[in-house]
């Protein structure tokens, strides 16, 4: 249930600039209070390998000594694993007509590329591997995980062009892609949308397999007017984003209605995300961006441990 504005396109209020001082002071603020610790922390490594043995001290886990490599070298030994990062991070992004839209300074779509160039700036200087794949009604762009700043900038360069926005919806056509296009199965999959078209059962079930293979994370984007309605501004015209279908609508008679459905609609991707067993949160435009940012990672980290 998104109402829709104008056609005419417009360039992405986005100052990639001012985003990566934004990320360099919200890395900072998370340091100092220690709410969230490291970024690599809150994600896990594409598994670990055996790296050599140490003296056990009462500190460690008795049942992690290995007896028979410290009968040979008679001394209490534990094994001593690293942990191999090696992540891949994709973001699915949804560029469907729905997501231009916004009663506040910044569209959907803009405060989703805020987003989603914020957290990829984060993962590039862990040293980390980005990928993106688009979609409205089908697969818009992809392009497999890569590191360092040039891969920044390509994925700039491709979330902040207007003419990538636009189109209806097919969530299920863009998560068996990724299905098959990302081949790690420890990848992290990210998927930024606000999932207003996703109907039917199909989705859903690629979405439980997405949940099986890959570390999954769903982002609901959602602005102020998509879950309450102002009751004081008489007539106005609703549009559906995918037809195009317009109704004329007294704001007072249906705010209750339209209200309630909303958050009927939410409560129940919630419950789709987590029968999935995939993380959700809400992105939401009249937020923050350090706000966002601390409580995506504390969503991991909540996971993690």
């Amino acid at each position: 249930m998104a109402v829709k504005e104008s056609e005419e396109k417009r360039r992405l209020k986005v100052d990639l600039a001012q985003i990566i001082r934004k990320i360099e002071a919200i890395t900072k603020r998370i340091v100092q209070t220690k709410a969230l610790g490291e970024y690599i922390s809150v994600f896990r490594g594409a598994g670990f390998e055996f790296e050599g043995y140490k003296p056990y001290s009462p500190d460690i886990d008795a049942s992690k000594i290995d007896w028979k490599a410290s009968v040979k070298a008679k001394q209490m030994l534990v094994k001593v694993y690293r942990e191999i990062r090696e992540l891949e991070i994709y973001f699915v992004l949804d560029v469907s007509s729905s997501m231009i839209f916004g009663s506040q300074d910044k569209l959907k779509n803009e405060i989703a590329a805020e987003f989603v160039l914020a957290l990829t700036y984060t993962i590039l200087s862990a040293g980390d591997g980005v990928g993106l794949i688009t979609f409205s009604d089908n697969v818009k762009y992809y392009t497999r995980a890569g590191k360092g700043v040039r891969q920044f900038y390509k994925m700039a360069r491709v979330i902040l062009d207007p003419n990538m926005y636009g189109g209806s919806y097919n969530l299920a056509e863009a998560e068996d892609f990724a299905l098959n296009f990302i081949r790690k199965r420890h990848s992290v999959v990210v998927i930024v949308s606000d999932f207003y078209g996703a109907k039917g059962a199909l989705w859903q079930k690629k979405l439980k397999l997405m949940g099986g293979k890959f570390d999954a994370v769903c982002i609901m984007v959602r602005d102020p007017r998509d879950t309450a309605m102002p009751g004081d501004v008489g007539e106005v015209m609703i549009e559906d984003p995918y037809t195009g279908e317009r109704m004329l609508i007294h704001s007072a008679l249906i705010k209750q209605r339209y209200e309630a459905m909303a958050k009927k609609q939410d409560r129940e991707l919630m419950n789709i995300f987590k029968d999935a067993n995939v993380d959700a949160m809400t992105l939401e435009t009249n937020k923050p961006l350090y706000e966002t940012m601390v409580k995506f990672f504390e969503m991991r980290r909540r996971k993690r441990f």
